[in-house]
C-alpha cells in the first residue's frame, strides 16, 4: 500500500463527527504557516535594516517604501530593525506555541479515538460466534486490539494530520518567497525537494520492512513466552527450559536489532537535512554575492537561512511523519483486515449483554420466572472449515423442562460440539436449536444467568474465588451469600473458611495457587453462582476424587426437576440416571433412550458399560 492509502484506510475508521474534527485541527495547524512567513520576512528585511545601518547606505525604494506606509519615516534603520525583530520573534513563538497546544490536542483526540477503536474491535470481536474467535490466535488478538490500534490511530493519523500541516507550512513558504525572489524560491525548493525525494526513496520500502519484520518478531516473542508460561510443569520436566530462554531470548535480540535500525533510520533526514542546509546557504551566497549587490546578496541570504530554519524542521517532520506512516503499515493493515472481518452481520452477531451493576443484580435476583427450558433440536448439521466431515450430522432431539440429558460416546464423537450449538455458541450450518422457545442467543439475552456451562478445562483469572465465581461481573453487582451458596454445592466452602482467606482467597494465574480438582470445583461453583435453569457440564467432574464426585453427583440429583442439564461425560456412571441418553458416533446420534436403552441399540456402548462393570 502507498502512504496515501494507509492514511485513507485509517481516516475511513472514523465516524463522520470524528472526521470533521481530526480536519479542523489540522486546517487551523495548517493556518499557523502564515505566522511562519510572516517571521521569514520580517527577520529578511531586518537583516537588511542592520546592513544599511551598518554601512550608512540609503534603503532600497522597495524597503523605504514599505517604511513610509508603516508611518516609521525618518525612523533610525536601527530602531525600525530593533522592533520589526521583535514582532518577527512574536510571530514565530506565537506559531510554535499554537501549534505545541494543537499537537497537544490532535494526540490527545487520537488517543480517545485509539480507545474507542479498541473498545469496537473488542465489541465486534465478542459478538462473534466461538469459532470464529477461536480461528484467531490470541496473541495476534492481544496485538491488534493494542499495539495494533494504537498503529492504526495514533501512528498513521497523528503522522498524516501533522505532514499536513507542514505540506501547507512549505507551500505558504513558497508562496510567500515567490514574491520575494523567483529565482531564490525556485532553487530553494529544487534543492529541498530533490534532498526530501530521494530520502524518501532510499528510506520508504526499508523502513516498511523493519515494520512489518517487528510486527512478527512482537506476536512470535507473545506466543513463545505464553507458550511456556503455560506449559511451565512439561517444559520443566521436559528439560526443555533452556530451549525457550534461547527463543525468546533470539527474538528479542532480532527486536532490538529492528528497533536500533529504525531509530538510526529516523534520524537519518536530520543529518541529510543539516548537511543540506550548509551546502545549499554556501551555494546560495556565492552565486548572489557574485551576481548582486551587498546587501541585496546578504538578504537574500537571510531569507534563505531563515527559511531554511523554518523548512528543514517542517521537512524532518514531513520525512519523520512517512516513515512513523511505514512503520505503522504492518499493524495498522492487519487491524483494517480485522475490522472488514468483523463487521456487523446480522446472522452471526450476539449481543454483548447489559453493563448497568444495578440492573445486572435486580435481574438475578428476580430469578428467571418466564424461562422454561425446553431444549429442541432440529436436523441441525455442522462442518468446521476444512473438513469434509460434519462434526454433527442431521441430530435431532427433544428434551422437556427440567429433564437430564447425557451425551455419550468416544472421543472425536461431536458431543462438545452438539454441547455449543444447545448454548448458541457454534453456528448451524442448517437446522436449528431453540431454548425455551427461542433461538439459544435470544435466550442469553432474555435471561442472562439462566444459562451456565461448566467445562472440562476451567479458566480462571489471576483474582480472588469472589471474582472468579462472579466472572466479570462488577463488585457491586456481586452478592457474597450466592457466592457461599454457589461454593456450598461445589464442595469448596468449608476449605476456603478453615484453610484459607474466604472469598478472598486469591488463587494465582490460572488457578495455580489451588489444585485440580479445587479448580474444577471453583468452575462448577461460578455456573451455579447465578442459579441458573440450564446447566451444561463438560467432563465437569473429571478431575474430581470420588467421593467428591459422588458429592457433585448428588447435588446435581438435587437440582432434577428444577434445572435442565446437559452432560458430557466418559465416565459412565455418572449418567446412568439422565432422562435421556444420546450416543454419538461421527456427528450422528446412533442411539438415544433411556441408558439401558442406549446399551441395547448400541454394542459398543453396551461393551464400555460391561468394561465398566455397570
Amino acid at each position: 500500500m502507498t502512504v496515501l492509502q494507509i492514511v485513507r484506510e485509517s481516516f475511513s475508521m472514523l465516524s463522520k463527527r470524528h472526521k470533521w474534527m481530526l480536519a479542523a485541527i489540522t486546517a487551523i495547524q495548517m493556518a499557523t504557516g502564515a505566522l511562519d512567513l510572516a517571521g521569514v520576512l520580517i527577520l529578511g528585511l531586518v537583516t537588511v535594516l542592520s546592513v544599511i545601518a551598518v554601512s550608512g547606505e540609503a534603503l532600497p525604494t522597495s524597503v523605504q517604501n514599505l517604511v513610509d506606509r508603516l508611518g516609521w519615516t525618518g525612523v533610525e534603520p536601527i530602531s525600525i530593525a530593533g522592533w520589526l525583530c521583535l514582532i518577527a520573534g512574536c510571530a514565530l513563538v506565537l506559531k510554535t506555541v499554537v501549534n505545541a497546544l494543537l499537537a497537544r490536542q490532535t494526540l490527545r483526540f487520537l488517543a480517545n479515538r485509539q480507545a474507542s477503536l479498541s473498545g469496537e474491535l473488542t465489541a465486534g470481536l465478542f459478538r462473534r460466534p466461538l469459532l470464529e474467535v477461536m480461528s484467531r490466535a490470541s496473541q495476534d488478538l492481544n496485538f491488534l486490539l493494542t499495539v495494533g490500534a494504537q498503529a492504526a490511530t495514533v501512528g498513521v493519523l497523528g503522522a498524516a494530520s501533522a505532514a499536513t500541516a507542514d505540506v501547507a507550512l512549505l507551500a505558504i513558504l513558497g508562496l510567500g518567497l515567490t514574491a520575494v525572489d523567483p529565482v531564490v524560491t525556485i532553487f530553494t525548493v529544487l534543492f529541498y525537494a530533490i534532498l526530501a525525494v530521494g530520502l524518501q526513496r532510499t528510506m520508504a520500502q526499508r523502513v516498511s520492512r523493519l515494520g512489518f519484520e517487528n510486527t512478527f518478531v512482537d506476536i512470535e516473542s507473545y506466543v513463545k513466552i505464553g507458550e511456556a508460561l503455560s506449559s511451565y510443569r512439561e517444559v520443566t520436566v521436559s528439560d526443555r527450559r533452556g530451549l525457550y530462554v534461547e527463543r525468546i531470548q533470539g527474538l528479542r535480540w532480532q527486536s532490538a536489532r529492528v528497533s536500533a535500525e529504525t531509530q538510526f533510520m529516523s534520524a537519518v533526514p536530520k543529518y541529510v537535512f543539516d548537511v543540506g542546509l550548509v551546502v545549499g546557504a554556501i551555494a546560495l551566497g556565492v552565486s548572489q554575492f557574485l551576481l548582486k549587490d551587498t546587501v541585496a546578496a546578504v538578504g537574500v541570504v537571510a531569507i534563505f537561512v531563515v527559511a531554511g530554519s523554518r523548512i528543514l524542521p517542517a521537512l524532518m517532520r514531513l520525512q519523520g511523519a512517512s516513515l512513523e506512516i511505514r512503520r505503522s503499515e504492518a499493524p495498522a493493515m492487519k487491524v483494517f483486515e480485522l475490522a472488514r472481518d468483523l463487521e456487523p452481520d446480522s446472522d452471526h452477531t450476539l449481543s454483548l449483554g447489559v453493563t448497568n451493576p444495578i440492573e445486572i443484580r435486580s435481574r438475578l435476583k428476580a430469578g428467571f420466572p418466564d424461562f422454561h427450558p425446553a431444549i429442541e433440536v432440529e436436523d441441525v448439521w455442522l462442518s468446521y472449515e476444512g473438513s469434509d466431515v460434519p462434526a454433527v450430522a442431521g441430530v435431532t432431539f427433544y428434551l422437556p423442562e427440567g429433564a437430564s440429558l447425557a451425551l455419550v460416546g468416544s472421543t472425536g464423537a461431536g458431543k462438545s460440539t452438539l454441547a455449543d450449538l444447545i448454548l448458541g455458541v457454534v453456528v448451524p450450518d442448517s437446522g436449528l436449536a431453540r431454548l425455551g422457545g427461542v433461538s439459544p442467543g435470544e435466550a442469553v439475552t432474555k435471561w442472562p444467568g439462566g444459562i451456565a456451562y461448566v467445562p472440562q478445562e476451567v479458566s480462571l483469572a489471576n483474582g480472588t474465588v469472589r471474582e472468579n465465581v462472579s466472572l466479570g461481573l462488577p463488585r457491586e453487582a456481586v452478592d457474597d451469600q450466592w457466592v457461599w451458596e454457589a461454593l456450598e454445592r461445589a464442595h469448596l466452602a468449608t476449605y476456603l473458611r478453615d484453610f484459607r482467606d474466604g472469598l478472598e482467597t486469591p488463587i494465582g494465574e490460572n488457578g495455580m495457587r489451588i489444585s485440580g480438582g479445587q479448580r474444577q470445583r471453583l468452575g462448577i461453583a461460578r455456573a451455579l453462582y447465578t442459579k441458573p435453569r440450564l446447566l451444561v457440564l463438560d467432563e465437569a467432574t473429571s478431575a474430581l476424587d470420588a467421593e467428591t464426585e459422588q458429592a457433585i453427583a448428588q447435588t446435581m440429583q438435587d437440582l432434577e426437576g428444577q434445572v435442565t442439564t446437559v452432560t458430557i461425560a466418559h465416565r459412565l456412571a455418572t449418567v446412568r440416571h439422565c432422562d435421556l441418553v444420546l450416543y454419538l458416533e461421527a456427528g450422528q446420534v446412533i442411539g438415544r433412550g433411556t441408558f439401558a436403552d442406549v446399551r441395547e441399540q448400541s454394542p459398543a456402548f453396551d461393551h464400555q458399560a460391561q468394561l465398566l462393570g455397570l
